[in-house]
């Protein structure tokens, strides 16, 4: 009997331990098929979406007794550092902080959300020497965007620091020091909100969270990294853009929209590369730029625009921008009939003269960045040339104008101060006839004295149109307007004479004989920027002057005789002469003022050799939403 109990006994405690293993087997399966629920957690790993993946929960939703999986992204745009009003609301209505404006300025708060930049260094560094290289899949590549833009700003504003540093020890007690940071004047900022999602509204087909913002602020921070559009076709969604070390490519996704994909593919430089951080750029990356009449008012990608912001994307566009400053209709059309046979260039392309003379200064008071989107489709390629030596030449030429015949101009007077106010400005801009004199490891002392006096130049130019009555901008567009039309009728002139009968005239009168763009194209790499200057000073200016003078006749001769008619009255005064309405004086001021302010003006600021716009006027502040995946 006692070998049955003990039997029996030991039938049951088996019994029992698999009824509890089975008990204890049924109880997680039924927990895995609860956490199975939770469809996507594992997409939201810190393998994929970095240290986003801190935000990723699984929240039970017991109406379906069942996990719902929440995470959070990114929404991305671009604003001033000042704003409070994103995309998912306002700041001062939102009580939860984590839902509030994130601004990506390279702190180290940023870090929270991306990887530091010592993380990044070395899992880069570990990829590069792979045997097999290959490209990180299975992470979002918004992670990769947002450690990009983290980083423009802390090496960026770290290299302007240096620089500052520099020239305050050799400024030491002289003068008086800026009392706020460069980077207080900052008026361009990415920043972000964060948004939460559930996995249940996530596309079918898509196995990685993804950042939204929208095609136009996805075109800005493409310009602020220094990525240059390659295609940018909206009517058939195909995007693609390279640069400064990354590539970009869009296309459409069904059932979401647009999708952007982000990579680094190489060394990526910043510091001296990063563009200036001004609001107004932003405008620059759809082809447009606002000028010295620019007034606060929106301007709108389809609206006809006047002469306060240029359009310069396109050579469509380009010949609009010529339409409203007045030009005629055969410079107009150099930019709309037979392009491929047309010249726009003599030692850089004609738009960038517009640009300069009138474009905005877009530098930021007491920083040391000078790079801009190209806002024009030419390529912009200052190895060719030498600014400060035509600079120098300009203030030579002026000098001897000002002698002859511009001796009582306040204007020309102090455009030549401003030239011999800094003993040491005239020998640096006339150092090396095609090195920038800006270089990379140019003194911070030198860099920010030289910017500082370029834009003191700039400054006095606004300042005499800003004084100016709407009769005298109007005087001063119609010079912008003839001395495009002037430039682009001597790159079209053809030479009157060929080689045999240039032999037989008399070296005399060659020498008396204007200056031809075909005696710039044969001159020596020496000789290019004096003849230039010269040919501006002995045509260029001659003609402006004639013409605008000639046209402030004509329209005040014109109004008197609507008057006479209007009153039934046609008196004697419409057959006296007519009084000027613009003086010579006057028209070779703002002439001179013009050129000069252009000169500076593309010294002070600077685009990429290999930046050359594509046409993409049609984003501009366009809220059609784009993601990154």
């Amino acid at each position: 009997m006692a070998d049955d109990d003990n039997t029996e006994l030991i039938v049951a405690v088996v019994a029992l331990v698999i009824s509890v293993l089975a008990f204890v087997i049924a109880i997680l399966q039924a927990l895995q098929q609860y956490l199975a629920t939770a469809t996507g957690f594992s997409s939201c790993s810190e393998a994929v979406i970095g240290k986003w993946s801190q935000f990723a929960r699984r929240q039970m939703v017991w109406s379906e007794f069942r996990f719902e999986v929440q995470f959070e992204t990114p929404v991305l745009f671009v604003a001033r550092p000042s704003n409070t009003r994103g995309p998912l609301g306002d700041d001062a209505l939102v009580k939860d902080e984590s839902k509030k404006i994130i601004r990506l300025d390279g702190s180290s708060a940023n870090f929270k959300y991306t990887d530091t930049m010592k993380e990044y260094d070395e899992k880069y560094k570990q990829s590069t020497q792979q045997v097999v290289h290959t490209a990180d899949n299975e992470k979002a590549t918004w992670c990769a965007l947002l450690m990009a833009i983290v980083r423009m700003e802390k090496e960026s504003r770290e290299w302007q620091a240096k620089k500052s540093t520099e020239w305050r020890k050799a400024t030491g007690p002289r003068g008086s020091l800026p009392s706020e940071e460069p980077h207080a004047h900052h008026s361009l900022l990415v920043c972000m909100q964060r948004k939460t999602r559930t996995w249940d509204s996530m596309p079918k087909d898509f196995a990685k969270p993804y950042a939204t913002t929208t095609i136009s602020h996805i075109v800005e921070i493409a310009g602020m990294l220094g990525i240059h559009w390659r295609q940018f076709d909206l009517n058939n969604d195909q995007y693609r853009a390279q640069g400064n070390g990354f590539v970009v490519y869009g296309s459409y996704t069904d059932g979401l929209g647009i999708c952007f994909n982000f990579q680094k593919q190489g060394p990526t430089w910043f510091e001296k590369n990063r563009v200036i951080p001004s609001y107004n750029v932003k405008q620059l990356c759809f082809g447009m730029a606002p000028t010295i009449f620019y007034r606060e008012r929106k301007v709108y990608a389809d609206e006809a625009k006047g002469a306060e912001s240029l359009q310069l994307g396109s050579l469509a566009e380009i010949a609009k921008t010529l339409v409203v400053l007045g030009c005629d209709i055969n410079t107009v059309n150099y930019f709309r009939k037979n392009t491929d046979q047309a010249r726009y260039s003599h030692l850089f392309a004609v738009p960038f003269e517009v640009l300069g003379m009138v474009g905005e200064m877009l530098h930021v008071k007491d920083t040391v960045f000078r790079m801009l989107p190209n806002p024009t489709v030419f390529y912009w390629d200052p190895s060719t040339f030498s600014l400060p030596t035509l600079l120098a030449e300009f203030i030579a030429s002026l000098k001897l104008l000002r002698d002859q015949s511009l001796k009582d101009s306040e204007q020309v007077n102090r455009i030549l101060n401003w030239a011999e106010k800094d003993a040491k400005f005239p020998l640096l801009r006339t150092e090396g006839s095609t090195l920038d004199v800006f270089g990379e490891d140019i003194n911070g002392a030198t860099l920010v004295n030289g910017l500082n006096h370029l834009r003191s130049g700039i400054e006095l130019c606004d300042e005499y149109f800003g004084k100016m009555k709407k009769p005298e901008l109007s005087m001063v567009k119609k010079v912008v307007c003839v001395h495009v039309q002037e430039i682009m009728s001597i790159l079209h002139e053809k030479s009157e004479t060929d080689d045999n009968a240039k032999s037989e005239i008399n070296a005399e009168v060659l020498d008396d004989a204007p200056i031809a763009i075909h005696d710039i194209d044969s001159a020596s790499a020496d000789e290019r920027e004096s003849l230039l200057i010269q040919m501006y000073f002995d045509r260029v200016r001659l003609n402006v002057v004639r013409i605008v003078s000639k046209q402030g006749l004509v329209s005040k001769h014109m109004r008197t005789r609507q008057d006479s008619f209007a009153s039934g009255k046609v008196s004697n005064a419409t057959a006296s002469k007519p009084t000027r309405l613009y003086h010579d004086h006057a028209i070779n001021e703002a002439w001179c003022t013009l050129v000069f302010r252009m000169l500076c003006w593309l010294q002070l600021h600077d685009f990429h050799k290999m930046d050359m716009h594509i046409n993409k006027s049609d984003a501009y502040a366009s809220r059609i939403p784009v993601y990154i995946v």
